[in-house]
């Protein structure tokens, strides 16, 4: 009898996991259950168990594995950028491309912002959203503090609040692409930017209406 491969059985894992966040994205948390998740994966309730000691376990591997990565992808890498405005406006680039393809955000992101309400109930997701808040944070936490260094940002304002409206702005883009397809988030973006670099001119503002 041939060897199960480690690379089979991770393939067989995200495929179940995977089909755990359509399910969830579809039908909610509560509402799914094992035998619909097998389902949707194409294989028997015994199987998915072998993987997942049950649902609790997937919702917290789909949070995961699923949670919003735009800021890590788009500035994860970039500690050496000079422009900061231009990281920003790739960020909300990238956010906005990924509205376009319409059946990924109601399978991904529909289910992320269902993690969000689960949070107030289930301790251990709550400590995944917010771990993972916590790492974006840090990362424009730093961006805002380099552009404050090379005076691109006011120093009027503290970076670590800064970086969280900046985070506020960016998830609530997120929610109102995923709940309403009609709302113009190009336009969206150019106010976002334009709030943003009203930061960086807000202290010489300041001091010429004084």
């Amino acid at each position: 009898m041939p060897k199960v491969t480690d690379a089979h059985l991770e393939q067989r894992r995200q495929q179940i996991l995977d089909a755990a966040v359509a399910c969830f994205a579809r039908e909610g948390f509560h509402q799914t259950t094992m035998a619909d998740i097998a389902a949707q994966a194409g294989v028997s309730d015994t199987l998915a168990y072998r993987y997942f000691s049950g649902k609790s376990e997937i919702i917290e591997a789909a949070v995961r594995e699923y949670g919003d990565t735009a800021v890590d992808r788009v500035l994860g890498d970039s500690d050496e950028a000079d422009d900061v405005f231009s990281l920003v406006d790739m960020l909300l680039t990238t956010d906005i491309r990924r509205f376009e393809r319409r059946e990924e955000v109601e399978a991904t992101m529909g289910m992320y912002f269902q993690s969000w309400a689960e949070a107030l109930r289930d301790d251990s997701i709550r400590e995944q959203v917010v771990e993972h808040w916590r790492q974006q944070f840090g990362i424009v936490e730093a961006l805002v503090t380099r552009g404050q260094a090379t005076a691109q940002f006011s120093p009027d304002f503290e970076a670590r609040a800064v970086a969280w409206v900046a985070l506020a702005t960016h998830y609530g883009l997120n929610l109102l692409g995923v709940l309403d397809p009609t709302v113009d988030l190009e336009k969206c973006k150019k106010v976002s930017l334009a709030m943003i670099r009203g930061l960086a001119t807000a202290r010489s503002q300041s001091q010429h209406n004084r």
